[in-house]
């Protein structure tokens, strides 16, 4: 989503990426998520949380490997996922098939 002044409203990653990409996303972005998935995840947050704590427009989630394997039944070569947030929900899903995340919030924007 991007503003009227082409400065992008929300970024979203997907992984586990380094500390740079993070902090510079988050000075283009009003808003930025992250979303961790795998089973290094914890030890990905463990190492990178004490580097993320001056970014105030930061979120970082955890998706829960069950939920992250049933994504993968998602993934075709071309794809359009529909993406809805409800009550702390996230749901992704195509025409035929969705899946309901519930992410664990590692760090949420202060301030």
């Amino acid at each position: 989503r991007r503003v009227y002044t082409g400065r992008p409203r929300t970024g979203n990653v997907v992984g586990r990426p380094e500390e740079k990409p993070i902090t510079q996303d988050c000075g283009k972005a009003d808003e930025v998520n992250v979303y961790a998935y795998g089973d290094a995840a914890d030890i990905w947050w463990r190492g990178i949380e004490s580097k993320l704590s001056r970014p105030q427009n930061l979120s970082v989630f955890r998706i829960p490997t069950e939920a992250a394997q049933s994504l993968a039944a998602l993934a075709q070569r071309s794809m359009q996922l529909q993406a809805t947030v409800q009550e702390g929900v996230l749901t992704l899903g195509d025409s035929a098939h969705s899946v309901d995340i519930e992410c664990k919030a590692w760090l949420t924007p202060r301030g």
